[in-house]
């Protein structure tokens, strides 16, 4: 294995590390890697040995020496990886074996076939629209000869690189720098040396857009400083890294539309929001991240936080919310459109999932998507009459009343739902008797109805409703119970005091 040196990186019974040591270890005779894991619980010590410090690592238990007959032998080129997987030839080489243009004729000669076209249908092959090329897991460990991945398949735009065993970003660039129509490049779970001066690598990736850079224990000082090598940059996935503060990452990325932090430990809301003044920021991504609270003092119950100027989208599931005023806070923002919200214990105080989906749309009023499912005017409709409905005995008690001059609700109410006021002013306030608990008089006047919902197999609902309910909320009642689409409820009414044939 003459090829691996220090800095290269290897596989040894499926775990992957780098080789930080080449060298006897006394008192064994003969050649040992020493070796730094990706897993550091594959490994015994730090890289010294019986008080000899042989390397280093960054986990106390992160390095072991094995010898090179445990290290898997394979490993290729992005260009042979290319070239077994997808069948690609570059410029002069057709991709046929030479041997095989002979045949043996009468005089026991060999006689040349003549293969039409074969140069050129070869070379009609490898100029084949190839644009999105997965190369994950194929041991690659270098770009192969110079070029020969631009005469290959020059118009890739997107590459995934991820898992393999590029020792650097030098490796990477001597790959990005032959594919001139690249946008999106994969490199997750690669333990990339970075360059002394990253800068000098934009142009081999200036064409990049978007990159995904997930599971290779990234902290944060070391993506500020890979900010330079990606001057086109627009989406940055750097999900499960070591990444626990955000200092100066808005300001070393300014024009990202997408941020996915998913998986870093945050733990506080204030990381978050300095990311605030990232002005081109549309889509946010922090899910498992450890929040425990959300919260824009800057605003008032009611106002438009200045924070997020753009954002459409975040995502927060799988954290510690465990108060519907985390949610309340993402109202504030100014454009946001999209909410991914799922597996936080605030969820699961209600067993219901349709009410827990729809108290998220009540919540936040400019919802459009809700867990990656649109969110239809009806629908809206439904969520914020139930609003209404289940906090109305709550607002009166705080201080609320169907006449203007007369409701005036305690600011903790206000605090607890900010958009309450929005919501009555847009559907009228409720009325008092269908807020108040059913008293026997009032049981007296309610009206038995039987409720049957074909596309349902004839399934039966028998329901008290007073006789004052609209047909509106009679179908938001039914659409409850039968979890049937509003817009598609058709009723239609039938008397049991009536006889038919």
């Amino acid at each position: 294995m003459a090829d691996i040196t220090v800095g290269s990186r290897i596989i040894c019974e499926g775990n992957y590390g780098t080789v930080r040591y080449l060298g006897e270890v006394p008192p064994t005779k003969g050649q040992w890697f020493g070796v730094e894991w990706d897993d550091p619980s594959r490994g015994k010590h730090d890289g010294a040995h019986e008080g000899v410090r042989y390397f280093h690592c960054r986990h106390p238990t992160g390095g072991s020496f094995v010898r090179a007959k445990k290290v898997d032998p394979e490993r290729q080129t992005c260009y042979e990886a290319l070239k077994d997987k997808y069948g690609l030839a570059s410029d002069g080489d057709t991709g046929v074996n030479e041997e095989d243009l002979y045949v043996i004729g009468r005089s026991a000669k060999k006689v040349m076939v003549e293969m039409v076209g074969a140069e050129k249908v070869s070379k009609q092959q490898s100029h084949e629209k190839l644009i999105e090329v997965d190369l994950r897991d194929h041991k690659i460990v270098s770009a192969g000869p110079d070029g020969i991945l631009q005469t290959t398949a020059p118009n890739i735009t997107e590459l995934n690189l991820s898992k393999n065993l590029l020792p650097s970003w030098e490796e990477v660039a001597k790959i990005t720098s032959q594919l001139h129509c690249l946008e999106m490049l994969h490199v997750s779970e690669n333990m990339l040396e970075l360059p002394e001066d990253p800068a000098s690598l934009s142009p081999a990736l200036q064409t990049v857009k978007i990159v995904f850079y997930n599971r290779v224990q990234l902290q944060t000082e070391q993506l500020l400083r890979c900010s330079s090598m990606w001057p086109a940059l627009r989406e940055l996935h750097i999900c499960f890294n070591n990444i626990t503060v955000l200092d100066r990452l808005g300001a070393q990325f300014p024009a990202l539309t997408l941020l996915n932090l998913e998986g870093n430990l945050l733990h506080d809301w204030q990381e978050v929001l300095k990311l605030g003044g990232m002005k081109s920021l549309e889509t946010l991504i922090v899910n498992d991240t450890g929040l425990t609270r959300i919260a824009f003092k800057d605003m008032s119950v009611g106002e438009k936080t200045d924070m997020f100027p753009c954002l459409k989208s975040i995502s927060i599931s799988r954290n510690k919310l465990q108060n519907w005023e985390d949610i309340n806070e993402l109202n504030k923002l100014q454009c946001l459109e999209e909410l991914e919200c799922r597996s936080n214990p605030v969820l699961s105080l209600d067993t219901d999932k349709m009410a827990v989906r729809l108290w998220l749309i009540a919540r936040i009023g400019g919802l459009r998507v809700c867990n990656r499912s649109q969110v239809a005017v009806k629908e809206r409709e439904t969520a914020e009459f139930d609003y209404i409905k289940k906090y109305g005995l709550e607002w009166l008690g705080a201080g609320g009343d169907p006449e203007p001059d007369k409701n005036k609700p305690s600011l903790k109410f206000q605090q607890t739902h900010p958009r309450f006021a929005e919501i009555i002013a847009k559907h009228g306030a409720p009325n008092k008797m269908e807020l108040e608990p059913v008293t026997t008089a009032l049981k007296k006047t309610l009206l038995s109805v039987k409720i049957v919902c074909p596309s349902r197999g004839d399934k039966v609902f028998n329901k008290k409703v007073p006789g004052t309910m609209t047909v509106q909320k009679l179908k938001i009642l039914i659409q409850r119970l039968t979890k049937a689409n509003f817009s598609d409820l058709k009723l239609s009414y039938t008397s049991g005091k009536v006889s038919h044939p």
